[in-house]
């Protein structure tokens, strides 16, 4: 909702005051300041409604006010003229207090909505500014699916699912913008972010922790996070990403496995000691009663064995 206030000089005290209704309700407002009632700036006033150049930047008319607030009293051309105005492009006209309506004809009293009280006007741009928030939902919704068929990209999560094992973040979030779901799954019933972590699109798991994604997510076929697919993969900079987004480090999957005992048993030093930095678990048993720690002594690994003994030595017993 964007709204065009119009008031004289003289009405200056009472503009601020609506300002500041505006302001608390998050409204976007600017104003139009007349000398006198009888200042009729008709070219100013429909300045404010360049339709041309908001389309030629595909801005979708953002600056465009979609309501206009009359406070002071005017000269009747004016209420003449913004009769025809909003019978035109149907935008509301208000007019607000007792004072405003000195100039109003009759026959055209059809075209305004009045608002007799402070309290009534406030009521009113409450339910109007929800209304448009709702319209204006719908309308980013729509326009998303166009730009997703212009790029003959289908509207399904499937299509969401290649988009992502693609790494396109620009069309993935013309998904979100048209109302998936950051944490939606393929049909199989894996996450877009395992999706991401498993075919190494980095892009997309940054930009899908950027937008909120829950990245503890599990995946129905392995019963894995992101991380644990990650590093299953092998991709460590997504790992990194992961653990800096916070996901829950000690997570199992199908197998009782965390991802430390996934690195520890392809013996990945690398992953493993970025795990332990962050604080991995080193002795959570898997499905077979082994831990990472266990695995490492098991294959003989002294690199690894040396990592755990650096960053998670055994705790001695009393």
């Amino acid at each position: 909702m964007n709204l065009l206030l119009i008031h004289t000089k003289e009405e200056e005290d009472t503009a601020i005051q609506i300002e500041s209704i505006l302001s608390g309700l998050d409204i976007s407002f600017e104003g139009f300041i007349l000398n006198s009632p009888e200042d009729i700036d008709i070219n100013t006033f429909t300045a404010f409604f360049d339709f041309s150049s908001s389309e030629e930047n595909d801005n979708d008319n953002v600056n465009i006010p979609t309501h206009v607030l009359v406070v002071s009293p005017l000269h009747p051309q004016w209420f003449d003229f913004l009769a025809g105005f909003a019978f035109g492009s149907h935008i509301s006209i208000l007019i607000y207090r007792q004072e405003a309506i000195s100039g109003i004809s009759k026959e055209f009293a059809a075209f305004f909505t009045f608002l007799g009280t402070e309290a009534s006007l406030q009521t009113y741009l409450e339910v109007e500014n929800e209304v448009s928030k709702k319209q204006d939902a719908a309308r980013n919704i729509i326009k998303a699916q166009q730009n997703l068929l212009k790029m003959g990209v289908p509207i399904t999560v499937e299509s969401l699912a290649q988009c992502v094992t693609e790494n396109r973040v620009k069309e993935i979030s013309f998904f979100l913008d048209a109302g998936f779901s950051v944490n939606s799954k393929n049909s199989t019933g894996v996450p877009m972010l395992n999706i991401a972590a498993r075919n190494g699109s980095s892009d997309v798991i940054r930009y899908l922790i950027s937008v909120g994604v829950d990245v503890n997510l599990l995946a129905e076929d392995r019963g894995a996070t992101a991380l644990i697919d990650s590093v299953m993969a092998q991709y460590e900079d997504i790992a990194d990403d992961l653990i800096k987004a916070g996901t829950d480090l000690n997570v199992k999957d199908k197998n009782g496995q965390t991802a430390l005992v996934v690195a520890a048993g392809a013996s990945m030093e690398k992953m493993v000691e970025l795990l332990l930095k962050a604080g991995a678990d080193a002795d959570i048993p898997d499905s077979l009663g082994a831990s990472a720690r266990k695995y490492a002594s098991l294959f003989k690994n002294e690199a690894i064995l040396s990592l755990f003994n650096t960053f998670a030595p055994v705790k001695s017993t009393p």
